[in-house]
């Protein structure tokens, strides 16, 4: 489990409109951008098994979680 990691995003744009909302979305992957990770520790060119992963993005006192974007 990956505690306290930062992600750094590829540089992107777009104009939000007022009133405007955006959502963050935690995934495993995104293939075809990166290789699938199949969850189950065979190798990955002929993995058959598939497991399932869970995401978490804790969000509280003790776990504070932020979205940070630049306005310009």
């Amino acid at each position: 489990m990956l505690v306290g990691a930062a992600v750094t995003l590829w540089p992107t744009a777009y104009r939000f409109g007022r009133g405007h909302r955006i959502r963050v979305q935690v995934s495993s992957g995104a293939f075809p951008r990166y290789n699938r990770n199949p969850g189950a520790g065979e190798p990955r060119a002929g993995a058959t098994t598939l497991r399932t992963a869970d995401q978490q993005v804790f969000h509280d006192p003790r776990h504070p979680s932020a979205v940070l974007l630049p306005v310009r």
